[in-house]
């Protein structure tokens, strides 16, 4: 009799919980009344054959955060949890995670130095109102583009501005110039050397990682970028950060490429009190491997797909 009660509630307990059946109809699959359901349901679990256990996202992320603090030596570690493993629904759930910390953190008379990409619009446009005193909001590299790719440097900074209730200072310029001379030349103007200067003088810094693959957005906007300089990333780059290439190690792979780009150096930006990384998605994973090994950034904002990713990562280096 016993083992029958056994067999029946394991039965119970498989149409419910696997096959989803409500109570009466398990009742009328099995011929007995809904409350004998209900009773070996109960007797399943008190006999071990049905274990329920909740998996708290939340908790997961805390756990996980925790690791990559220490993995890369970081301060701060914010996971988003976005819905999909998915470029889009990364990009929303990284923008909202982002708004969400960078609201918390700033504080009268900061300098907020911004990169520019899609996750970054994305924060700026969920970024919340908060009134701050005397905060400035600069561009850390040059925005303008020879196409028609969006790189939202200009909305991004407005946006950004406009949260913290104050004018947002622009860099108006390429990120890259065709020649160093061009570049020196313009960098020596007293307008341009005050934003470049403020930008050197920010306290925290919010930027974003890019591929060093067709896919990065800096191939598509116009610049020039010869056939060598685009072997060589292909080669040897992880990726770009501030626009400017780095490899495995952190070490700029082109400089006469790099002597081109119009912005804050990595050197620079690595000794800034918040330097936080807005990143995630399977083709930028090696750029901020890289970068995070660099010690370019102390704080990072990701998503719960690219976090585990990472671990990984320094699961299989070990």
């Amino acid at each position: 009799m016993e083992q029958n009660k056994d067999r029946l509630s394991i039965d119970a307990a498989r149409l419910y919980y696997e096959s989803d059946m409500s109570q009466q109809k398990i009742a009328d699959e099995l011929g007995i009344s809904r409350p004998s359901v209900s009773r070996l349901l109960q007797y399943a679990k008190e006999q071990g054959y049905v274990q329920i256990s909740i998996i708290d996202p939340t908790e997961l992320g805390l756990s996980l955060a925790s690791e990559l603090r220490q993995l890369y030596h970081l301060k701060t570690v914010k996971i988003a949890n976005a819905p999909l493993d998915h470029a889009r629904e990364i990009r929303k759930a990284l923008g909202q995670k982002a708004a969400e910390y960078l609201h918390e953190i700033v504080k009268d008379h900061d300098i907020i130095g911004v990169g520019w990409g899609s996750a970054l619009y994305e924060m700026a446009q969920d970024l919340q109102a908060k009134p701050v005193k005397d905060v400035q909001v600069v561009q850390l590299k040059g925005g303008s583009s020879y196409s028609k790719v969006n790189t939202y440097a200009h909305e991004i900074v407005t946006l950004m501005a406009n949260a913290f209730a104050t004018t947002g200072t622009f860099l108006p310029l390429p990120v890259m110039f065709d020649n160093t001379e061009v570049k020196r030349l313009v960098e020596q103007d007293k307008y341009v050397k005050h934003i470049l200067d403020t930008g050197k003088k920010a306290n925290i810094a919010i930027v974003t990682v890019g591929p060093a693959s067709d896919e990065s957005i800096l191939f598509h906007l116009g610049y020039y970028i010869g056939e060598r300089d685009r072997e060589l990333l292909s080669q040897k780059a992880a990726g770009d950060l501030c626009s400017h290439f780095y490899d495995d190690e952190g070490h700029i792979v082109d400089k006469e490429l790099d002597d081109r780009t119009v912005g804050i150096r990595l050197d620079e930006l690595a000794q800034k009190e918040t330097r936080i990384l807005v990143a995630g998605g399977k083709e930028k994973l090696r750029a901020i491997h890289a970068a995070l090994k660099a010690g370019y950034m102390n704080t990072l904002i990701t998503d719960q797909y690219t976090a585990l990713a990472l671990k990984r990562m320094n699961t299989i280096s070990a």
